[in-house]
């Protein structure tokens, strides 16, 4: 019998426009369930395996005042530092599942069944798709009172949680807080030995502006070289996409058994020849590494300059 998996993702504010090709790709994924806290209006068609608990961006908060005992300046980005303790916060849901987990919106999933085993399910307590670190777009926990409690012994949690700012709690300070953990020879078993999703110079999630390197096909997310599939990947999470991407023509009743997702949107139909290669070229100039790559001259520059406007 396989592990029941369940994703919790709470989400204020409007859905993003890719929500129908998000809702394809969990539909194909029908042995792992998502489950929804949101404001924003439930969609009319959804996959059996997602739900969704509606409720106000004030209810959310009064229950995440209550719970913690504390104010927290709650905001969208801000949800990220409640992650770790999402087994404990949103315990009533998880009374069935052997494993609940935290991921992101900006991500069209492939096949989790293929890369993340039974196997795996019975040896570890902590699996995250990234090498070291825990991963705010995917990392699932064993459903138990040990590992649901970790985070109150994460130093100043309740502190970071009342600050404005975003901590990074369910990434940078989760990750050193296990870290010091598995030094003190503690007996929890973390699986973070393979990126899962999309890497690029040795870097996941950030990749270059192309068009249709990737193709989602009957639940497998597909990476694309000269037109032919040359890597699967779990899911690909398009964060640096996401301010450049303007449409989607997915919709979940259409019932797609394929589609593109290239830096400017998704889509049915492939780019031309040509097309592609214009835009290979226009990376050159105006890419996002050549972006990358002048922000930090600027900063240079600009920091260049104020030394010495201070000096003279």
């Amino acid at each position: 019998m396989m592990g029941k998996i369940i994703m919790i993702v709470p989400y204020l504010g409007k859905w993003p426009f890719w929500i129908d090709a998000y809702l394809v790709t969990i539909a194909k994924n029908p042995t792992i369930n998502w489950l929804f806290i949101t404001d924003c209006k439930i969609p009319i068609e959804y996959p059996e395996n997602a739900s969704f608990i509606k409720t106000t961006q004030e209810e959310f908060n009064r229950k995440i005042d209550t719970f913690f005992k504390t104010t927290i300046p709650l905001a969208p980005r801000k949800i990220c530092d409640l992650r770790p303790a999402f087994g404990d916060l949103f315990s009533e849901y998880l009374m069935d599942c052997d494993f609940w987990g935290y991921c992101d919106m900006d991500i069209v999933w492939g096949n989790i069944r293929a890369f993340i085993t039974q196997d795996d399910l019975k040896k570890y307590d902590i699996i995250s798709s990234r090498i070291n670190n825990t991963s705010g777009h995917f990392t699932i926990f064993k459903n138990n009172c040990e590992v649901n409690s970790l985070y109150k012994s994460i130093p100043e949690f309740k502190d970071k949680l009342a600050m404005v700012k975003l901590q990074r709690m369910d990434e940078d300070v989760f990750t050193d807080f296990l870290w010091n953990k598995l030094d003190s020879e503690s007996s929890l078993r973390i699986k973070w030995d393979t990126i899962l999703c999309n890497q690029e110079n040795d870097r996941d999630s950030h990749q270059e502006y192309y068009l249709d390197k990737w193709l989602w096909k009957d639940g497998k997310m597909l990476e694309f070289k000269n037109g032919k599939p040359v890597n699967e990947v779990m899911y690909l999470h398009f964060i640096n996409w996401k301010r450049t991407m303007r449409f989607s023509e997915i919709k979940y009743h259409d019932n797609p058994h394929k589609f593109y997702i290239s830096y400017s949107g998704m889509h049915y139909k492939a780019h031309s020849r040509m097309t592609i290669a214009l835009n290979g070229l226009k990376n050159l100039f105006d890419g996002y590494y050549m972006r990358l790559n002048k922000k930090k001259i600027n900063k240079k520059l600009s920091k260049l300059k104020r030394k010495i406007i201070k000096r003279f």
